[in-house]
């Protein structure tokens, strides 16, 4: 599949890409989880999947397969459409192995933090999808989204929207069944990815440079500064 887009922070001009492979095969992984879900029930597939505080040394295996794992079709589409738009860009950038770490390890982030405040169950990739969505507002801030295809909103906004919500909803007495806080543990394992430097700015191989990353800014005192200058102007720059 290809498909024409503005690149991302880039100016007007349009570039073509592909999908790309690992957001493919988590697109495919989702959906056949899913479908065999629905055949078999939910809930023996959630018992021995999910993750689960309580079984956390038993079935250590729930941190990793409760990603693919969904609780209704519209949680499923939900997660399905942000890693179809977000992902591809970033496994481009990265290369489809840094990108398959850097999804999984939100994920991972995800259940961390839950496991730490709650005792409830989850699944779902919306973890590793709040990871993928703020690395790419914190690339292309001011990249537009379109809300239900007519509204135009900046990602940077769309991103401190969501990630707002599911701080007061994980704060509140009752988060309406769901797991806010591995929203917010993949947001913050994604984030701190981002400041670590551990991600390469292009795949391997792909010409230039980036803003982030180790020698970002040319690896003296002030030319990080300078880079850190240029990042801030460039995420507030265009409100």
């Amino acid at each position: 599949m290809r498909y024409t887009q503005q690149p991302p922070g880039f100016g007007t001009a349009s570039v073509r890409f592909h999908m790309t492979p690992w957001v493919k095969a988590l697109l495919i992984a989702n959906g056949i989880v899913f479908l065999v879900t629905f055949i078999v029930g939910a809930r023996p597939i959630f018992d021995l999947f999910a993750f689960s505080p309580a079984r956390i040394w038993s079935r250590p295996w729930g941190m990793v397969t409760y990603m693919f794992l969904h609780a209704g079709f519209w949680h499923l589409l939900m997660n399905c459409l942000f890693i179809f738009f977000f992902g591809p860009p970033l496994e481009s950038r990265w290369g489809s192995n840094m990108f398959i770490r850097f999804y999984l390890i939100c994920g991972l982030g995800g259940v961390l933090l839950s496991f730490a405040f709650s005792d409830a169950s989850i699944v779902g990739a919306s973890a590793a999808c709040y990871g993928i969505m703020l690395a790419f507002a914190m690339i292309w801030p001011n990249t537009p989204v379109y809300i239900w295809g007519l509204v135009p909103v900046k990602v940077k906004w769309l991103v401190i929207f969501l990630v707002g919500i599911s701080f007061l909803s994980a704060m509140g007495p009752n988060g309406g069944g769901i797991a806010h806080l591995a929203h917010l543990g993949g947001a913050i394992a994604g984030f701190l990815m981002m400041k670590s430097g551990w991600l390469p700015t292009f795949a391997p191989g792909a010409p230039g440079r980036s803003d982030w990353g180790p020698g970002a800014g040319g690896g003296k005192g002030r030319g990080r500064a300078a880079g850190r200058k240029k990042r801030w102007a460039r995420w507030w720059g265009e409100i």
